[in-house]
């Protein structure tokens, strides 16, 4: 098959070029690509890498006291006058050619590959420096101010390390009318880290341009890409980018993926014993699908990659089809779907069936072309798993008759579907009790009084207590003065019996499949939430925040 992804590059490349090329002759001005160009540390060495980052120029070439540069900006005459006072006091005059925005990263890349060559020295100068960083930076607010001090050309390593060090999921660089505004998302709540300059972030956003090999000569319209990083313990951790235009500049998201590695167990996930068991049994059996549901960043990922775990074996064939492949699993075949580039999820699940799977997990099934693929596998003698957005595990059922799937293609193929929400867990450093609120008290007892009977005798001591007593986080610098550390799931788990096959049948509703999820004994999301409030892993608000309408 050929490289998509590649030609495409090259072609948006070729486009920079030529448009850069056109605005070169539109000036009257010379024009040059230096992808590719032979430079040589004595020219570079008349201008810094800093100064050439602030400007945007690459000094290319010396003919006798004549130095030919680079411009990105040929019409910016700040640029100009600095470099007729700053090469003048070196004496040599210079000449201006045009280049495009990959010649002037290519250039900067070359101040660091000539550093590189220089020894040694260079090498280990910045593993001290990076040392210096990692140890320095140890929560947000030092994060913050490690990126205030670092120069632009080590910013992009000093906010990913922060990440790193945090435990961020996700980096966001937004920019605003006089400054940008970079956020982490710690245990999935955005949290401030620090405010820069708007160049700052120019500069910052070409250099994230050309390490996901992005278009950097577009800036109206979203673009996808991915590089990798080291981890601190040398382990590669992926950094998924999604660039959109907004009012004042292209807000940047970049995704850490691979932070989480150590919680690919379902024992770890926080799932509650009648869940597991649940789940255990619909996985161990040699047909039929596994659903997971919720919204994006609600776990959903990591509970298929728990589930796979469990399932690969000596004897056992596993393929995946993601949209992007977040963790690498050695012994299982994982495919990247490309959808809008030729390869879709549906296209990906016909072929893997030609492939003999034992099992198969598709990333999502966003469509009615894919969901039926996917139950006619699980009719005929495969087990899938996979996601699908809808709000609560009844809804699932009611979400793929919306799609147009057939209910008798539906009845009888489905094992087991849950869904589920992600809640931050107490912080372990910085608990504390208190007595909750009298009507608070009240709430959490009504929600769980149907499932009275199923709780643990300790639960149920708590709950019968007449002076009830419940866990919070005080705030301490070890979970950035949140109260929270870490997060865990709240799930729902719902098994078709004959009621809800039934429901099926005719195209029930989301309230009637809510209602006989119920009659069946469901615990609920909020129930279950409810459960870990009462053990001291979490707080009522913390469930109410993501189960409530």
């Amino acid at each position: 098959m050929p490289d998509i992804s590649g030609t495409i590059y090259h072609l948006n490349r070729e486009q920079e070029e030529r448009h850069t090329q056109e605005m070169a002759a539109k000036l009257n001005l010379p024009y040059i690509n230096l992808v590719g160009y032979p430079l040589t540390k004595d020219v570079l060495d008349l201008v810094t890498e800093e100064i050439a980052i602030k400007h945007q120029i690459i000094p290319y070439l010396k003919v006798g006291k004549t130095v030919k540069v680079g411009l990105v900006r040929p019409g910016d005459k700040t640029t100009s006058d600095f470099l007729g006072q700053h090469l003048k006091r070196l004496g040599v005059d210079f000449a201006i050619s045009v280049i495009s925005q990959s010649s002037f990263l290519y250039g900067i890349y070359f101040y660091d590959k000539l550093k590189k060559e220089s020894g040694l020295k260079a090498e280990t100068a910045k593993r001290e420096q990076e040392e210096s960083f990692s140890t320095e930076i140890k929560d947000i607010q030092s994060a913050g101010a490690a990126a205030k001090k670092v120069s632009v050309t080590r910013l992009l390593d000093v906010v990913v390390m922060g990440a790193i060090k945090t435990k961020a999921s996700d980096i966001h660089l937004e920019p605003g009318e006089k400054d940008f505004l970079i956020r982490y998302r710690v245990d999935g709540v955005l949290q401030d880290v620090v405010r820069l300059s708007l160049s700052q972030f120019h500069q910052l956003i070409s250099r994230i341009k050309y390490l996901a090999q992005l278009r950097m000569d577009l800036a109206n319209q979203p673009q996808d890409g991915r590089f990798s990083v080291k981890g601190l313990g040398g382990e590669n951790i992926d950094l998924r980018i999604s660039i959109m235009p907004t009012s004042f500049g292209e807000a940047v998201v970049i995704r850490l993926l691979g932070q989480e590695k150590s919680i690919l167990e379902l024992d770890k996930l926080g799932f509650h014993p009648e869940a597991l068991l649940a789940i255990r049994q619909a996985i161990g059996k040699p047909h039929g699908m596994i659903l997971t549901s919720g919204p994006t960043g609600s776990g959903k990922s990591s509970t298929l990659y728990a589930v796979l775990m469990e399932l690969k074996k000596p004897g056992v064939k596993i393929i995946t089809l993601e949209d992007p492949v977040e963790y690498r699993i050695e012994g299982i075949e994982q495919s990247q779907v490309k959808p809008g580039a030729g390869y879709e999820f549906s296209q990906g699940l016909r072929a893997s069936l030609r492939q003999d799977p034992d099992i198969l997990m598709v990333g999502e099934i966003r469509d009615a072309d894919t969901a039926e693929i996917a139950i006619q596998a699980a009719l005929t003698g495969h087990l899938l798993i996979s996601t699908i957005h809808a709000n609560s595990a009844p809804a699932v059922f009611a979400r793929f008759i919306e799609m147009g799937v057939k209910p008798f293609l539906l009845s009888g193929s489905i094992n087991l579907v849950m869904a589920q929400r992600l809640v931050r867990k107490t912080c372990p450093y910085c608990r504390e009790q208190f007595a909750p609120r009298p009507e608070i008290w009240q709430e959490i007892k009504n929600s769980l009084l149907p499932i009275k009977a199923r709780l643990d005798q300790k639960t149920q001591q708590i709950l019968d207590n007449p002076k009830p007593v419940l866990i919070r986080g005080r705030g301490c610098a070890r979970c950035n003065n949140t109260g929270f550390l870490g997060r865990q799931v709240v799930v729902e788990v719902l098994v078709p019996d004959e009621t809800i096959e039934a429901l099926i049948a005719k195209s029930a509703s989301i309230s009637e499949f809510d209602k006989a999820a119920r009659g069946q004994g469901m615990i609920s999301m909020e129930q279950d939430g409810l459960i870990k409030v009462l053990s001291g892993s979490t707080t009522v608000e913390e469930v109410w925040r993501v189960t409530k309408d």
